[in-house]
């Protein structure tokens, strides 16, 4: 793959690699119940350490497979970090899939950025690696994740238990 896709722009987003220097805003995220509601692996973060942690598997991702989470910027606020979400690299029922995944700060919500960021990673996730699946594991409560699964065309196929977590399973339609 292309390193030149690493860093993306969209609309209203300037999408780029995570890195050590996002431990605070990672931490204010993962450590947010709010945030973290519909979670089941990753749950809330109590250190930062554990976020220094997650960080160091998602920059992993990168080095190893030139793909990951991004950094969510405002296009109007560069450099001010207000989420993270992408596609990563990920084993699901014995079968390498791409995991979709966004987590925004709550004082973003309602702006669209979520389904522009979704947008932006299965565009991605087709062009950087169109033969692995993509999928979404939300939470059958998470309505707001279910919306932007659905509005980037991902339809559900089955609900199912997941690491002790209710979860519905979408998919490419």
């Amino acid at each position: 793959m292309s390193r030149t896709h690493e860093h993306l722009t969209s609309k209203q987003l300037l999408l780029r690699p995570i890195h050590a220097d996002d431990v605070d805003t990672v931490f204010t995220l993962h450590s947010d119940p709010e945030t973290q509601r519909y979670t089941g692996a990753i749950g809330v973060l109590h250190t930062r350490d554990e976020a220094r942690a997650l960080l160091s598997r998602w920059e992993e991702d990168w080095t190893q497979h030139g793909m990951g989470y991004w950094a969510v910027e405002p296009r109007e606020s560069p450099g001010q970090m207000v989420g993270i979400g992408g596609v990563r690299r990920k084993e699901f029922e014995g079968r390498l899939v791409l995991n979709l995944a966004y987590r925004l700060s709550p004082r973003t919500w309602g702006r669209g950025y979520a389904t522009e960021l979704a947008q932006a990673a299965l565009r991605f996730a087709h062009e950087a690696a169109p033969d692995i699946p993509l999928v979404a594991l939300i939470h059958p409560d998470n309505a707001p994740s279910i919306r932007v699964a659905e509005r980037i065309g991902l339809k559900l196929e089955r609900t199912l238990d997941y690491e002790g977590v209710p979860t519905r399973v979408y998919r490419v339609g």
